[in-house]
């Protein structure tokens, strides 16, 4: 019977620690996924950067997600949103996403990190060449904040959302710029190839598991001594 009730009063804690140590282990293996992840996109950049930029004239054909490309367009400066809270090296600012025409499509281009909201006034239409990583337009995520459209404040890349804003339709395609010289512009990357350390995050979630193991065994030992 003694046997009976220690085990009865050692299943809550039992089911505590495997709750936990499941958490922490999921957590680690998903940091680990997500480090894999971006190394993989990053050698794939690398390898496009090296095969030089695939030209594009529309974008009807099949486009691979990273590619390295060149276009050819109308910068559509008066139709420039600005995304926030952005941040580089400690300075928060935004990113400037502009719409380029490219015969009959609009394609929307990040040009880069900039610390106030600026346009350009051009005295006749700007043709430019833009040279930038492509990608899937991103879908939202669900934490994130919903765009104030009628403020003109934005928050998610929304296609629908900025579609309906400049009253264009959009092609589902985002282009970080990597050519532009500007001096009040910053490259950027895809969200996904930022340089958070993720590998560094799934080392201390598994640490954590292990800690907590080990507590826990310790934990039991003096209970079966009392």
């Amino acid at each position: 019977m003694k046997k009976i009730s220690k085990y009865k009063n050692s299943l809550p804690g039992y089911l505590v620690f495997s709750v936990a140590f499941l958490i922490l282990l999921c957590l680690g293996m998903w940091q680990l996924n997500k480090h894999h992840a971006k190394i993989y996109k990053k050698n794939l950049i690398n390898t496009n950067l090296n095969k030089g930029p695939k030209s594009l004239y529309n974008f009807n054909l099949n486009i691979n997600d990273l590619e390295i490309i060149k276009i050819k367009g109308e910068i559509l400066e008066n139709k420039a949103i600005f995304f926030e809270p952005r941040t580089h090296k400690g300075k928060v600012g935004y990113h400037k996403l502009i719409p380029i025409k490219v015969k009959d499509q609009y394609v929307l281009v990040n040009r880069g990190f900039t610390l106030q909201k600026e346009t350009e006034v051009f005295s006749k239409k700007k043709i430019d060449n833009i040279q930038g990583i492509i990608i899937n337009f991103p879908k939202p995520k669900f934490f994130e904040l919903k765009n104030d459209i009628k403020g003109n404040i934005w928050y998610t890349l929304q296609l629908e959302d900025i579609s309906k804003y400049l009253n264009i339709k959009l092609v589902p395609f985002l282009i970080y710029e990597i050519n532009n010289s500007s001096d009040k512009l910053i490259n950027v990357k895809p969200n996904y190839l930022s340089e958070i350390n993720h590998l560094n995050y799934a080392v201390t979630w598994f640490m954590l598991a292990v800690v907590l193991g080990f507590i826990f065994i310790l934990f039991m030992r003096k209970k079966t001594h009392v």
